[in-house]
């Protein structure tokens, strides 16, 4: 199951309020000091959906992550099942 961990700090929420909005992710509340965000397949987001600046829209994939390959770009990332 891929999944994305976002560190729980304001800069972050919009990416997490994005997850939420959308019914084929789900959202962890934070353990640890971080979201947890899964998806049964490839789990992608486009930045456009969080408003995030591009610098905290790279910065978001520093908590790490979990599955395939991760690929992303300026505009969306996915994490392949």
């Amino acid at each position: 199951m891929p999944t994305l961990f976002v560190l729980d700090v304001a800069e972050f929420a919009p990416l997490v309020a994005a997850a939420r909005k959308r019914g084929d992710i789900a959202v962890t509340d934070a353990k640890a000091g971080y979201f947890r965000l899964s998806c049964e397949d490839d789990l992608r987001i486009e930045r456009a959906e969080t408003g995030l600046t591009e610098a905290l829209w790279f910065s978001a994939f520093t908590g790490g992550f979990k599955g395939g390959s991760l690929d992303v770009d300026s505009t969306r990332f996915v994490i392949a099942a």
